[in-house]
């Protein structure tokens, strides 16, 4: 990989990648590359072109990663935080990164790893990417992202996670996430699909804003289907539209659309069937949360609770 990506830049043509199984770590060692599989393997990553290992876009500005499968399974060091990295901590660069049809397994909830990890950069799109058996699938700690169409199998914690946090990731927004499926086994605590959580994390000065969420679809989606948590510093303005849910798969003490602690937090046309807790909640230091045209049913710990400025559920006006 090394040696063709030196002769991609030198003729300034893509990186090919034929079906096989390709054992590398690859690091990406210049700008503009571009690295193009010839057929994306599907979601147990079993054949097409695989790269068994990692890859690594160490900061690397207009790259883009096609047609590509990465089994991570065994392959990731203590040190590896992602089967797929865009840099780490430098929020401040402006990327132009790429990503589509892909497809991504790793070594399930106890590993504690990343699907994918972006920490570094703005301006990043990701398209048909799907992942498997990881602690979180997909992480944003950035700006500028567009994601859409996303597959998430047996997650553990997180399907997609957008999050402010410490040092130069104190900032994200601006990231708009479309077309998620989520899908877990209710059995198994460990692979029981990852919520889509927008939440700003370690340090007082972090900021999560200007986050839309749209067409999620949750059979059994975990801690939640959507999560809004405001640990630490803010979450401001986020909106979730279009989503549904069945079977939220965790504890009957929290919600399948869950607000803790946030700012101008919008619900809109939302649906909530089956849940193990609540189907919406709304706790900690919140501030204008609404709640419009969304529908609940059959939720175990009771239809909603907690503080909001407006809520309509099943098309009666509760809080107004």
């Amino acid at each position: 990989f090394d040696l063709a990506m030196d002769k991609a830049d030198s003729l300034k043509l893509p990186v090919y990648v034929p079906v096989g199984t390709y054992k590398a770590r690859v690091q990406l060692s210049h700008d503009s590359l571009k690295i193009i599989g010839e057929s994306q393997p599907g979601a147990e990553v079993a054949s097409g072109s695989i790269i068994l290992g990692l890859v690594d876009c160490n900061y690397r500005k207009y790259v883009s990663i096609e047609n590509i499968g990465i089994d991570s399974r065994g392959q990731l060091r203590a040190t590896d935080d992602a089967a797929l990295t865009s840099g780490v901590y430098a929020d401040s660069l402006v990327l132009h990164q790429k990503f589509r049809n892909i497809s991504i397994i790793g070594d399930g909830y106890m590993a504690y790893k990343h699907g994918m990890l972006c920490t570094s950069g703005s301006d990043i799109i990701i398209r048909n990417v799907t992942v498997s058996l990881f602690y979180h699938g997909i992480a944003i700690r950035c700006s500028n992202v567009s994601i859409d169409s996303v597959y998430t199998y047996n997650c553990g914690f997180t399907s997609i996670v957008v999050k402010s946090d410490h040092g130069a990731n104190i900032l994200t927004e601006n990231v708009s996430i479309n077309h998620v499926t989520i899908k877990g086994d209710p059995n198994n605590a460990y692979n029981r699909g990852g919520a889509v959580m927008i939440t700003s994390y370690a340090d007082t000065a972090s900021i999560t804003r200007n986050v839309t969420v749209q067409n999620v679809h949750s059979m059994y989606g975990g801690v939640a289907c959507v999560l809004v948590f405001q640990n630490k510093g803010l979450v401001d303005n986020v909106s979730i539209q279009d989503c549904t849910s069945e079977g939220q798969g965790d504890s009957n003490i929290r919600a399948c659309y869950d607000v803790d602690g946030g700012s101008n937090i919008t619900f809109t046309n939302c649906m909530a069937t089956n849940s193990n807790g609540y189907g919406f909640r709304s706790i900690g230091s919140v501030n204008n949360i609404k709640v419009v045209n969304c529908i609940e049913s059959n939720s175990g710990a009771g239809s909603w609770t907690g503080i909001y400025k407006y809520l309509q559920l099943n098309g009666i006006e509760i809080i107004k």
